[in-house]
């Protein structure tokens, strides 16, 4: 994460070598219990910034399943919603909206 070369002074090989050494313990037991999940949220890296290095604007994924009793699933947009949307770049916020919904 940025805040940990910045904030932290960790190096971004520390970071990796921390990340790689928990592996196993996500691969044996956090991985497998998705299938269990009433909700997952993946925060991924974006796919907006080619060949990004900083890290800074992430995509997340909310994946829910359906058939829950009393869990009513969440929709960012109705269907048949138009969705025009400019990205800002690099920027974490910008002077203008950049996503606009009509239903």
């Amino acid at each position: 994460r940025p805040c940990d070369m910045e904030e932290r002074g960790h190096s971004l090989e520390s970071i990796k070598a921390s990340i790689e050494a928990r592996k196993p313990d996500f691969d044996g037991y956090v991985d497998p219990q998705k299938q269990y999940a009433d909700a997952v949220i993946e925060v991924l890296p974006t796919q907006l910034i080619p060949d990004d290095k900083e890290r800074k604007v992430l995509r997340v994924r909310l994946v829910m399943k359906e058939g829950v009793k009393y869990f009513n699933p969440v929709y960012l947009f109705d269907e048949g919603s138009t969705v025009s949307w400019i990205p800002c770049g690099r920027k974490l916020s910008c002077s203008y909206p950049g996503i606009r919904a009509n239903s």
